[in-house]
């Protein structure tokens, strides 16, 4: 993350040189520095804290939360191999700095635990994990008849895009990371130049909106031709339902997702700029309780079903979270010859899929065996290869158990009841 420090003081200098404004201000020196410095302290405070340092608008719980079931002893004694070697849940925290851990099967709660100073109350910052939630929230946008299609180009929703490099561009093809926009996050040897630019340019020192920076990026590829990740083409689709919806994005997610489906806590979600006008930064910075993650995950692996609501339309998630175009399969998107993508989800050849962010947030399914494993960590680098490849490992060996432990469904669950929001 040094890279970030050193683009942000470029940033800083060119900034008060040359006088630029933004709501005819920028936030304080001091501000700015410390939302900056943020990036370069402790790293679990900051993971586990990232709303005290940026604005946030609130998506509220409600009052009564979904219990959490919670199933004891099916996972005792279980173990993974990896490298010829046989591991188990505990070496999680101690080889792949996980913070947080929950494995959810068949809706019940097998295994909950936390560490690096973090409780159930934590809200951990997600960030790129965030992406499939905001994926998903275009998903009920067309459910609430505010999209008609995601074949439908950008342009018929957002009309500022027309003569910029979205112009032509789908919703489907946002969704996939294949705009054609040019755009060098460098994600995985952690050299992000455009990346650290469009998140210091916008949350950091309020120089411009988040979504103005997005849709002025250069074309480079034809749209639905090339995968290229891009945490901006987020912020574009974050805008598209802020759009169609006329509500803040906080507000169409509490509304929609985070009361119907009770989750426990209230999230925080970082901005790009403090004030009402301030928009949610659509492709990082999400922050809530890892449980809450968790009751995302079951939703989904539910086809977007919760307690008999069909709140995403039917196919939505199969949709979603398959490959579908050949330069989206898996070998083609990413360093791990294992992982595809979709409509901001990372895909597994299995069937499986993941929402992940850097660091080792993430939040993997398995619908075939109804599994959700939601974790937290703070890994030393954005992407560890070693650490994805252990974590694959966990997730086959934990579907063969379960597939073999008759205790998950021939014992009456516990019924733990949430904590107070």
């Amino acid at each position: 993350m040094k890279s970030f420090i050193i683009a942000l003081g470029a940033l800083i200098l060119g900034a008060f040189i040359g006088g630029f404004t933004y709501h005819s201000v920028v936030p304080p020196l001091t501000d700015v520095m410390a939302r900056a410095a943020a990036f370069e302290g402790d790293a679990d405070y900051f993971f586990q804290n990232a709303s005290e340092f940026y604005p946030t608008r609130t998506v509220a719980s409600g009052e009564d939360s979904a219990p959490l079931p919670k199933r004891e002893g099916v996972l005792d004694g279980f173990t993974y191999e990896y490298e010829g070697e046989t591991r188990q849940l505990a070496d999680l925290y101690t080889e792949m700095e996980t913070s947080g851990l929950i494995i959810v099967h068949n809706g019940q709660v097998l295994h909950e635990s936390y560490g690096r100073g973090a409780d159930s109350g934590t809200r951990f910052t997600t960030w790129s994990l965030v992406k499939s939630i905001t994926s998903t929230l275009v998903g009920v946008a067309v459910a609430d008849g505010l999209i008609d299609s995601v074949d439908d180009p950008l342009v018929k929703y957002l009309p500022e895009v027309a003569g910029t490099a979205y112009d032509g561009v789908t919703v489907k093809q946002a969704m996939q990371m294949s705009s054609g926009v040019r755009y060098d996050p460098d994600l995985w040897t952690g050299n992000m130049d455009d990346t650290n630019a469009f998140m210091t340019k916008s949350v950091v020192t309020g120089q411009a909106p988040a979504f103005d920076l997005a849709i002025a990026y250069k074309r480079e590829n034809d749209p639905g031709t090339k995968f290229n990740y891009n945490t901006a083409e987020s912020q574009v689709l974050l805008e598209l339902v802020r759009r169609v919806s006329g509500m803040d994005a906080a507000e169409y997610l509490e509304q929609k997702i985070w009361r119907p489906l009770g989750m426990e806590h209230s999230g925080a979600w970082i901005l790009d700029h403090p004030g009402a006008d301030g928009a949610e930064v659509g492709g990082a910075m999400f922050n809530a309780a890892l449980r809450d993650w968790a009751r995302f995950g079951v939703f989904i692996e539910q086809g977007g079903v919760w307690e008999g609501e069909q709140i995403l339309p039917v196919d939505w998630v199969d949709r979603a979270t398959v490959s579908d175009d050949a330069h989206l399969k898996p070998g083609e998107v990413h360093p791990n010859p294992n992982r595809g993508y979709a409509w901001h989800w990372w895909t597994y050849a299995d069937g499986t899929f993941t929402a992940s962010g850097a660091n080792g947030q993430t939040l993997y399914v398995d619908r075939a065996n109804n599994i959700v494993v939601a974790r937290s960590s703070a890994w030393p680098q954005g992407y560890v290869r070693a650490h994805d490849d252990q974590s694959f490992a966990m997730y086959k060996a934990l579907a063969d158990w379960l597939s073999q432990a008759p205790s998950v469904i021939s014992e009456e669950p516990v019924i733990e009841e949430p904590e107070a929001p």
